[in-house]
């Protein structure tokens, strides 16, 4: 096993760190060659038994059993014995090694394209689903490693097995082994048309089973929503709809591929009446004997065999074939923000008790589309000052904050950070610098300290507590019996909203970012604890730069400066009471959330 996932599955790894460009089996094949010629050796000599011993047999017959000779009956019989016992050997050797090459490439191959896929900037997921991300790095690399199983088993036993039954045929008689000759093509023709006509199909079938795929997981990670609404009909019907298309399409394939295997039996089962009729007209007039007629008859059966197995490895490289060009479209897909050449040399260490200064100079932002989510934005924010963007739903401001540390990259203008571009960082260097708490709340399966230490996987236990106690969130933890060593279950479900936000902010704060991003990250929160999070993090980061994306214009009120958005533009900037006084709507969000009062 070692040789399959050890030094040379390791030394794969290393060479193809940043060689993600596409799949072929050359590649990864390479550092398993030395099985790459065992499998193969072994079935060789074992198909080569398989040819040998009929010729045997018929020796057994006319010679054997012809002249009573049982000495050699005997010694005929103790070699095919032999024979028998050294084609199960082989046999094993090249399962074995079938079996841990296909596992080894299969292992190299889905750990690289999930590494590749981990590279992926926002720009490159959002051109998948994960639903089907993730049947092309388990699905799809699977069938790879069924179709190289099956190479080593199946496709080099059947090229020795036809050239040694033909040339074992025509040498006990040229004339009948003319049979083959006509049924060769015949069946090549078959596999031919079947193949052609079902390929298609099999790349629609991987489309739908994402589709399906990505309705089962939604309906999963949403079942509470599903519940409370009592969409369930109306989710278990999608669902349904989804699975009849791809059971239609998985009929389609079943009804051509059905047809494949009774035409090739009936061909060869004409072939075998015409080689027994022949061949019994050739034993009767004395070109023949017997054992040569079951002999010929028992190539002929190794030859169909054969040809079984051709149709049925045609079926399994046409599935794999759709699988590796789904695969590759995960390789070629490149990443759009990568580190620079030349690298700007920043020290976290060094800089990480300062804030960082932000200008954004004429961003502009698009998601592909032609509209921009960001237009023509233009700011400055000095080191431990505060900012707050406020707007409508789909304005603006998410985007906004996502440039920051390059989740997305700018369309058009420049993004500065202490007055180098931020596309002059390392990625690893721009987010020790920033420490962003998005929308979505994520928590990762594991416990507490495992999952705020995802900054900074030296934290001590006065960091993670600091972190904690600032994002509101150490009451709720210390009451756990095994305080932070207490599990979190997969994705947070058993914490409520509240909690989970106010340990997605403790992570943030873990590492000693110099710019906070809290993006709509205390929705969940009531205004008493919101509050309290934000003195906390005035009082205690006071050095450091704080980005607020709130609806709630009075959990903005005392940032230093206020963005106000609409359409992806900077409808207004400026502090509460500019605002107040100059931006018609501020003036709206404000009165509408607090109409009781002046704000």
């Amino acid at each position: 096993m070692s040789i399959f996932c050890g030094e040379k599955g390791e030394t794969l790894k290393k060479t193809r760190k940043k060689d993600f460009k596409n799949f072929t089996f050359k590649k990864y094949l390479k550092p398993y060659s030395l099985h790459c010629v065992l499998g193969p050796f072994a079935k060789a000599i074992e198909t080569a038994t398989e040819v040998v011993i009929p010729m045997l047999m018929s020796n057994i017959i006319d010679i054997g059993i012809a002249n009573q000779d049982k000495p050699y009956i005997y010694k005929l019989a103790g070699i095919i014995l032999f024979l028998n016992v050294l084609a199960v050997i082989c046999a094993v050797i090249c399962q074995k090694s079938s079996t841990l090459l296909g596992e080894g490439v299969a292992k190299d191959l889905r750990g690289n394209l999930y590494k590749h896929i981990n590279t992926f900037s926002y720009s490159e997921l959002d051109g998948f689903t994960p639903a089907s991300l993730v049947n092309r790095t388990i699905n799809d690399v699977n069938q790879v490693e069924s179709a190289i199983s099956m190479t080593i088993r199946w496709v080099t036993r059947v090229p020795f097995l036809l050239i040694g039954s033909v040339v074992m045929a025509i040498i006990i008689d040229l004339q009948m082994s003319l049979i083959f000759l006509a049924v060769a093509p015949t069946i090549g023709l078959i596999m031919y048309f079947i193949t052609r006509k079902t390929f298609p199909y099999y790349e629609k079938f991987k489309v739908e089973l994402d589709q399906l795929s990505n309705i089962t997981r939604e309906n999963l990670s949403g079942v509470r929503v599903v519940r409370a609404f009592n969409k369930e009909n109306y989710e278990t019907e999608r669902f349904e709809k989804s699975n009849n298309s791809l059971t239609a399409i998985n009929s389609k394939v079943v009804k051509i591929t059905s047809v494949l295997h009774p035409i090739i039996f009936m061909v060869i089962q004409f072939s075998t009446i015409a080689i027994v009729y022949w061949g019994g007209v050739r034993v009767e007039i004395g070109q023949l004997s017997t054992g040569n007629v079951i002999a010929f008859i028992n190539y002929f059966t190794q030859i169909s065999a054969a040809f079984i197995t051709v149709a049925r490895i045609i079926i399994v490289y046409t599935r794999t074939s759709a699988a590796v060009k789904r695969i590759n479209d995960v390789f070629n897909v490149k990443n759009s923000i990568v580190n620079p050449t030349n690298p700007f040399s920043y020290k976290h260490e060094d800089n990480k008790k300062s804030g960082a200064k932000i200008s954004f100079e004429n961003v502009s932002f698009s998601y592909g589309s032609t509209k921009n989510a960001v237009e023509n934005l233009s700011f400055s924010l000095e080191a431990g000052q505060t900012l707050g963007i406020i707007g409508g739903t789909g304005s603006g401001k998410t985007s906004v904050v996502n440039l920051i540390p390059r989740l997305y990259d700018a369309t058009k203008g420049t993004i500065k950070i202490d007055g180098i571009n931020v596309k002059e960082y390392k990625l690893e260097d721009l987010r020790k610098i920033v420490g962003i708490v998005p929308q979505e709340m994520v928590l990762f399966e594991g416990t507490i300290e495992s999952n705020l230490k995802w900054r900074n996987e030296k934290a001590s236990e006065f960091e993670l507590i600091k972190a904690l106690k600032i994002a509101q969130a150490y009451d709720f933890v210390k009451e756990k019996p095994k305080f932070l060593k207490a599990s979190v279950n997969r994705g947070g479900k058993n914490f409520s909203g509240g909690q989970k936000q106010r340990l997605t902010i403790a992570r943030a704060l873990i590492g000693h970012p110099r710019i906070v991003i809290l993006d709509d990250s205390s929705s969940a929160l009531d205004l008493a604890t919101d509050a309290k999070l934000r003195k906390a993090l005035n009082t205690q980061l006071k050095n450091v730069t704080k980005i607020f994306v709130s609806q709630r214009a009075t959990s903005l009120m005392n940032a230093d400066k206020i963005i106000v958005m609409e359409d992806g533009k900077a409808v207004d900037i400026g502090s509460h009471d500019e605002l107040l006084n100059r931006c018609n709507l501020y003036k709206e969000i404000c009165y509408s959330q607090n109409k009781a009062s002046k704000v």
